[in-house]
């Protein structure tokens, strides 16, 4: 059976890769560095795909058809879509019986995901992948959710969620070694007169409950509330979905940098895998 040998959450701000010079460069630099730990530990794990979790931005569903969850079940997935991300366009591989294996779970355990063929992976995924992989060959299976157009599903119901998807990663025995990452967040605004703004204190509040491993608080948050934080803050409903599936065990915080260059709070928060969480 697989184990999720190491696992991460990142914020993914389309800067990071289309001018990540425009930051200060110490905050940059302890950005980049955390994702530097991050891609080091995949190498030493070992891992053979990952699954990886961020927001739908109208990229695959608009209105006419948005499903609150969607999983792309594709050989390969092509992307990114945005030609100024500085990021090669690319055929990413995927493992499609590992995607197809996570959604028969799920539903078993009640979920509801949507099947997607011919899913694109924008910036969402390719900030964060790209910076895993730069060669881009690392086999990902895609989940898109929607973490900001109402009516929304819960934070609980997202870590509800990502409890399954764990179940479902580990009961995989076509693989041995899997990573799961989620990018999104932290707080920022999109397309409003706030954009720009970053609410440092919401920020610093969620990333301490991830790293006490507790997210009672934030599971218990109404979606109107939680939007106070930005429009686009419900994105950490990934990382939330991503805590779920590691048992809410404690995350080690690697870096935080409020970039208003970026328009986004950014963070990076790493969890042990899963031996290590059984033996230590």
């Amino acid at each position: 059976m697989a184990e999720i040998v190491m696992a991460y959450s990142a914020a993914h701000a389309p800067m990071m890769t289309a001018d990540p010079g425009s930051a200060p460069r110490q905050q940059a630099d302890n950005f980049f560095s955390a994702l530097e730990k991050v891609r080091d530990t995949a190498r030493d794990t070992g891992v053979q795909a990952i699954v990886m979790m961020t927001g739908e931005h109208f990229t695959n569903f608009f209105l006419d058809g948005l499903p609150q969850i969607a999983i792309g079940l594709d050989e390969e997935h092509l992307g990114p879509p945005e030609v100024w991300l500085q990021v090669p366009k690319k055929m990413v591989p995927s493992d499609a019986g590992l995607a197809a294996h996570i959604t028969a779970k799920l539903i078993e355990q009640g979920q509801q995901p949507a099947l997607s063929y011919g899913m694109k992976i924008d910036h969402g995924f390719m900030t964060v992948y790209y910076w895993l992989d730069r060669s881009m060959e690392l086999p990902m299976v895609p989940i898109v959710l929607n973490c900001t157009t109402p009516p929304l599903m819960t934070t609980r119901q997202f870590y509800d969620f990502g409890v399954a998807v764990g179940n479902a990663i580990r009961s995989y025995d076509g693989l041995e070694r899997v990573g799961l990452v989620a990018g999104g967040g932290l707080s920022h605004f999109v397309g409003e007169p706030r954009v720009g703004d970053i609410d440092e204190e919401f920020d610093r509040w969620f990333l301490d409950l991830l790293a006490k491993g507790d997210l009672t608080e934030i599971l218990d948050m109404p979606n109107d509330e939680l939007a106070e934080a930005g429009n686009g803050t419900g994105e950490i409903r990934a990382w939330v979905a991503l805590a779920g599936a590691m048992n809410g065990a404690a995350g080690h915080v690697l870096a935080y940098e409020p970039v208003y260059e970026w328009i986004n709070g950014m963070g990076v928060v790493l969890y042990d895998g899963d031996r290590a969480g059984t033996t230590g």
